[in-house]
């Protein structure tokens, strides 16, 4: 990398370490906790690329977990925010080299269809749980764990969080959808809903990382479920941020130079 790179590099690593450290929620179902931090890995990547967005994002965010008391997240979430930033970045960068409909209608199916098989295959799992909660192993484990004291409390319990994150899940591409064909005319390509639909696609690889980086930390398949409506929440108001920032600085000579 040139030093100009190692410099901005450095820039974003601590931009993302201080957003991801300064404004923390707890998550007590993975005892995890969600952040600002992401809104800074896709800045960092639309601006700088994948190499900066990977270096931001892996390095920031685990150093964030080193430091904050969450040291044992700190290799999960190197690899998990290091590929998000690389996946934003990549995407930027096809759209900066060069500009299709063929390229954009590509992005856009594609992460819709990655899209909609998650979303499918979670809300499926959960069904079968609650329709198999009388004789499923994790019954008591997750009443212990939620505080419930019958299996009728927990069943409602999880028909809700279903019904919720079935909507959440649906609520996204398309808010994502509108936002883009109302921004699209703004002259850049930065609100390309292929350009979107990558950053969409790059955090909900974030979201299935730490699912299964969950199931090993918890040590059940059933708590990280519930940690998937706040990872996309978090990377939902991360790329609002994140797109409110970088529209203000389109008319700026930084932005102007990154996407030369």
């Amino acid at each position: 990398m040139k030093t100009k790179d190692v410099a901005i590099s450095g820039i974003m690593i601590a931009l993302v370490f201080v957003l991801t450290f300064a404004i923390k929620v707890p998550v007590p179902f993975t005892r995890g906790y969600v952040h600002l931090g992401d809104s800074m890995i896709f800045i960092s990547a639309i601006l700088f690329g994948r190499r900066v967005g990977a270096l931001a994002g892996g390095l920031g965010s685990a150093l964030a977990d080193l430091v904050g008391g969450y040291a044992y997240w700190a290799i999960p979430t190197l690899i998990i925010k290091s590929v998000m930033g690389a996946l934003v970045g990549w995407v930027s960068d096809s759209y900066r080299n060069k500009y299709s409909g063929k390229k954009e209608l590509t992005i856009f199916l594609s992460s819709i269809g990655i899209w909609l098989a998650f979303s499918l295959t979670l809300s499926l799992f959960l069904k079968n749980l609650i329709a198999n909660l009388a004789t499923s192993p994790l019954t008591n484990n997750l009443m212990n764990e939620l505080g419930y004291e019958s299996i009728e409390e927990l069943e409602n319990f999880l028909l809700n969080a279903r019904g919720l994150i079935n909507i959440i899940l649906l609520a996204i591409p398309i808010a994502i959808i509108l936002i883009s064909l109302f921004l699209r005319g703004k002259g850049s390509t930065l609100f390309r809903l292929g350009n979107l639909m990558g950053s969409m696609i790059a955090g909900l690889w974030m979201v299935i990382g730490y699912f299964f980086a969950g199931r090993i930390i918890v040590g059940n398949w059933v708590m990280p479920i519930f940690e998937v409506p706040w990872n996309v929440l978090q990377f939902t108001v991360g790329i609002l941020v994140a797109y409110i920032v970088l529209f203000g600085l389109q008319k700026t000579k930084l932005f102007e130079n990154s996407q030369k």
